[in-house]
């Protein structure tokens, strides 16, 4: 038996995880004061090669471990259980002074005591805790991925829809694909973690792919030997100045980070601005997937900056993070929202948390313009989107609007306003009355507020404003922000979706026409085309002048729509207004 054993080769690299620091001023600067200070950690200042180096490690305290007073109230038997969390962290000097060139990453760097030090950290189990998160360079293990990944080896992609309600996906394909496979569109997804299978040049074997898991964090086998990993963190650094692997894969940084002090102070004011108003609908609540992936299980949180203690249930909601900002005024309510920080808890009964301190605007989502260029918020920090791939939006916008309305001759929509009628029944009735005026001068069906139920949409949804009996959808809305036009638009499309589908709304829509007295055997129940009327005062909407942010939704949900063999066209009428006395 002996005589067939295979000696198993001793490995020379282990998975680690690994962060890049920025804006330090020493090495101590990456760490959080409070494991500074603590007696249950220990600092050391060492080499790792020639390089400099902070090595921090610990346990917290021993306690006992929040669910035993819950089982020893279930059970009726006292739990005597005691644990403590043990963290390391392995912080690794990098250069000072500016970011290398893309052109030369190996550029001599100056070593002047005044510039701001870069620097790597290597976790050990909750070491991630340790880390002063102002300083972690949000997105570097997502760069990595995208320049060293095999174009048909992606695994999964977790990706923030900018809709006017961000929506975050994640898609897994284990056995590999290319990019498109996962449905991430190049306008209006963005892309928070990546897992691939890819190669570092100089890190490893160059005859196997390994797996790489890029968000915040990198995680891939790094060499256990001192030289080597200061050698494999250089190889590193030299493929951040890379290109993406791809054309396909680019797309996944249209997007550029903000850094202008001065941008990111007018930035911060838009958002203080949205948070402010009374109904924001371009801000919102960001949750962070890739932050619970990262810390394990967790159920429960607390808001730190404010008076409460208690730890709640599950995560916080929009309100949760906003209401302490809003209880105060002026320039406190920025310092307000860099105070607060959300803790996160395996269970509302724990002590020991699962998670460092997350600050609060990295639980936000948000979207704004500033000099006709788009800026938004995520993950804490501020981007702008790439002037070619706005060029893009605006493109792809101008040809949808090229097409023309389809149809000619359409009504202006003339609003009869009375003094003191209640502002959202005022609101239904004018849309109500334009939409008869424009059922009557076409020949169709007015079909406003007439809901139909679906299997899935048992409250009812809109098929559309007006029905023409060529199989023409029409959507009508007075547009003077993103929200009624993106809420326009996702209106055609959850309407065509249901009606090419399901049977149940189909029959619903035959009986809305025959209650509006049309005959439903001379309509088509499912849309062949929809046409989009947006009226706006002043002026004719064009696709210039049409918000950057829902030119975005326009050109993805027409794509949708047009996968279902629907065409779409979009028809900018005028809105007036006329007051008339109440006699």
């Amino acid at each position: 038996m002996d005589d067939h054993k295979v000696s198993r080769k001793t490995s020379h690299e282990s998975r680690m995880t690994l962060y890049r620091l920025t804006g330090l001023r020493n090495l101590k600067d990456a760490i959080r004061e409070k494991y500074l200070e603590s007696e249950g950690f220990t600092e050391q200042s060492i080499t790792v090669g020639d390089r400099a180096a902070l090595l921090i490690t610990g346990k917290t305290d021993e306690k006992d471990p929040g669910w035993s007073k819950v089982l020893a109230g279930i059970s009726g038997k006292p739990i005597v259980l005691k644990n403590s969390v043990t963290a390391a962290a392995l912080i690794i000097e990098d250069s000072r002074g500016p970011e290398p060139s893309t052109t030369d990453p190996h550029a001599h760097v100056g070593s002047d005591e005044n510039q701001e030090l870069t620097a790597w950290a290597l976790t050990f189990g909750m070491g991630f805790q340790l880390l002063d998160q102002r300083h972690v360079d949000n997105g570097f293990g997502q760069r990595i991925a995208v320049r060293c990944a095999d174009p048909l080896g992606l695994n999964s992609i977790s990706k923030t829809t900018l809709d006017e309600r961000p929506r975050i996906e994640r898609s897994t394909i284990p056995s590999g694909a290319p990019l498109r496979s996962f449905g991430f569109q190049d306008l209006g997804d963005l892309a928070t973690r990546l897992v691939v299978d890819g190669r570092v040049d100089g890190i490893g074997t160059t005859t196997r792919a390994v797996k790489i898991r890029g968000a915040d964090a990198l995680s891939l086998p790094l060499s256990k030997d001192a030289d080597r990993l200061i050698r494999d963190l250089d190889q590193i650094k030299a493929a951040l100045a890379k290109k993406p692997a791809t054309e396909e894969l680019a797309a996944l940084e249209q997007l550029a980070q903000v850094k202008d002090k001065d941008k990111i102070a007018e930035l911060d004011a838009k958002l203080l601005e949205a948070i402010g108003a009374d109904d924001s609908p371009l801000l919102t609540l960001s949750f962070p997937h890739e932050l619970i992936d990262e810390y394990g299980s967790v159920g429960a949180y607390k808001l730190l900056g404010t008076r409460e203690r208690k730890a709640r249930d599950y995560l916080p909601t929009l309100q949760d993070i906003l209401e302490p900002v809003r209880e105060v005024v002026g320039v406190e309510r920025l310092q307000k929202l860099d105070r607060l920080a959300v803790l996160l808890f395996e269970n509302a009964d724990d002590d020991a948390p699962s998670s460092p301190k997350i600050p609060a605007k990295k639980w936000l989502a948000f979207q704004t313009e500033l000099k006709e260029r788009r800026f938004f918020l995520h993950n804490g920090r501020w981007f702008l989107m790439d002037r070619a791939y706005a060029e893009v939006v605006k493109r792809r916008t101008r040809t949808i609007f090229d097409r023309g309305p389809y149809l000619s001759e359409l009504p202006d929509w003339e609003l009869v306003e009375v003094p003191g009628d209640e502002k959202e029944q005022k609101k239904r009735n004018a849309e109500l009355s334009y939409n008869q005026k424009l059922a009557q001068s076409l020949g169709g069906l007015c079909l406003d507020q007439k809901l139909v139920r679906s299997e899935i949409h048992k409250h009812g949804i809109e098929a559309c404003d007006v029905l023409l009996n060529d199989g023409t959808f029409i959507h009508v809305k007075h547009v003077d922000a993103s929200s009624p036009a993106s809420h326009l638009l996702a209106q055609a499309l959850v309407s065509t979706e249901v009606l090419t589908y399901d049977k149940t709304a189909q029959s619903n829509l035959a009986a809305r026409i025959s209650e509006q007295g049309g005959a439903p055997d001379k309509f088509q129940l499912k849309p062949s085309r929809v046409v989009i009327v947006m009226a706006r005062e002043g002026r004719l909407l064009d696709a210039d002048s049409l918000f950057t942010f829902t030119q975005v939704n326009l050109s993805r949900q027409v794509a949708q729509l047009e996968q279902q063999h629907v065409d779409v066209f979009i028809a900018p009428i005028l809105r007036t207004r006329q007051l008339v006395s109440k006699e």
